[in-house]
């Protein structure tokens, strides 16, 4: 099994519901890893040189490579790195693919109060949902044109959702972007997806584009039991970014296991992989406590294809972001705090100079693994909500560079309400009825 890097997840709270539709099959994944490297080394403007040159000199296997950076994996065993590089424009950037792993919290911010056992609080589920027919359809009229989503200013789809939904104008917005995201792949670097749930029905890139580094192999299948460690996550994420642009694709890429965790090197491989395979916004909702030259070259690559890249803050709650968002450079790279439906910055969201905006993040519905819904908090359910909106705006013919900007200088300003926190919550509250006015 491969060595857990510095990969903390963005989520702190779930409350499930019963199954809406019945249990559907799985598909069947590789369960036989290849053993992580113990190190790697990240390769600045590899020129011309062939992989068999840098495996050679750098004593390791060829992980990724671009014409930027190539990714080389060591092994204990290794010779030492050379003192000389394969030229002056050459150089190498060496670093343990290890790392301080924080779990996420298991509970809500405000404690077990909020959740309980979920039974207190939503009974059996059946007086929320019914049978869940009403909830995901077959999946193409409720995701698919988005049409009937809106109703009386109530959001059909998932009602609980109504109230965060209100409050950054999405009613608005998708009457403005009617194209809600059509032609536009948001690549979801997580857990995987329940690659069944009928919430996906059509919204899915053809599989050729879905990979599972955790198990190397093309099923990015979110495995687990859901309630335990962080099985589930990437259905939500992906779930939330589709709430909000429905006509989106969804480009699954598994790059953490069921508990949350994950390695350096597949994360900077999914990234390069979702770049390569047609992605134009790439989800983040994933933290470590360091910054890794490996990451932070793999997010350079994607800007300068012209993608967007979203990142979440992280959920300890104090000053500072987590990486990579804390070291995003590029005015394509949007790092998400959350706040609450009282405009206050969650208690659980990190905050500081380097975040750009604030989105939802506290008890956000979406679908869960076997056809269920779940309720999460975390500034990882924050994120795909910022990429969601700008799946909305690319839709609107904006290029990326108009569409960050845009969403940065549409957002609401926090200060009035979070006077402890006056310059270090980035623009505000995004704001998408402006930001898609703002893109017409």
């Amino acid at each position: 099994m491969k060595k857990p890097l510095s990969t903390l997840l963005g989520c702190i709270g779930t409350a499930l519901l019963l199954g809406a539709c019945g249990q559907t099959s799985t598909p069947t994944a590789q369960t036989v890893r290849q053993a992580a490297p113990t190190q790697i080394v990240t390769v600045m403007k590899p020129g011309t040189a062939t992989d068999q040159q840098l495996e050679a000199l750098y004593g390791g296997h060829l992980i990724t490579r671009t014409d930027t950076f190539a990714l080389i994996g060591r092994t204990g065993n290794a010779p030492a790195l050379p003192l000389q590089t394969l030229g002056t424009s050459n150089t190498y950037v060496a670093e343990q693919n290890t790392g301080v792993i924080t779990a996420p919290e298991k509970i809500s911010a405000n404690g077990l109060g909020v959740w309980g056992d979920s039974l207190g609080v939503w009974g059996d589920g059946l007086g929320v949902w019914g049978d869940g027919l009403g909830v995901w359809g077959d999946g193409l009229g409720v995701w698919g044109d988005g049409l009937g989503v809106w109703g009386d200013g109530t959001y059909n789809v998932i009602p609980a959702n109504t109230s965060p939904w209100q409050q950054i104008g999405l009613e608005q917005a998708q009457n403005t972007a009617t194209t809600l995201g059509r032609n536009v792949t948001i690549a979801v670097l997580d857990t995987g997806i329940d690659l069944t749930h009928t919430a996906f029905g059509g919204t899915l890139t053809p599989s050729s584009t879905w990979k599972d580094y955790v198990d190397g192999d093309a099923t990015p299948q979110d495995e687990g039991v859901v309630g335990v460690g962080l099985a589930g996550h990437g259905t939500e994420v992906a779930g939330i970014a589709l709430q909000i642009a429905p006509g989106a694709k969804i480009m699954p890429v598994r790059v953490l296991d069921s508990d949350g965790t994950g390695n350096v090197d597949d994360v900077v491989s999914g990234i390069v992989w979702a770049v390569q395979h047609g992605a134009s916004i790439i989800n983040l909702s994933l933290g470590a406590d360091i910054s890794m030259t490996a990451v932070n070259q793999a997010i350079a690559y994607a800007n300068s294809q012209n993608v967007l890249v979203v990142g979440a803050a992280g959920n300890k709650g104090n000053e500072g972001l987590d990486y990579p968002a804390a070291d995003f450079a590029s005015p394509l790279d949007i790092s998400v705090g959350s706040v609450s439906g009282q405009r206050l910055k969650s208690g659980f969201s990190q905050y500081g100079s380097s975040l750009n905006v604030l989105a939802p993040g506290e008890r956000i519905y979406g679908p869960v693994p076997a056809n269920r819904m779940g309720a999460w908090s975390g500034t990882s359910m924050s994120t795909p909500v910022v990429s969601g909106a700008l799946a909305l705006g690319l839709s609107q013919q904006a290029t990326a560079t108009r569409a960050a900007a845009a969403l940065r200088a549409s957002a609401g300003s926090l200060d009035a309400t979070n006077p402890l926190y006056q310059g270090k919550l980035g623009t505000g509250q995004i704001d998408l009825a402006a930001f898609t006015d703002q893109l017409k």
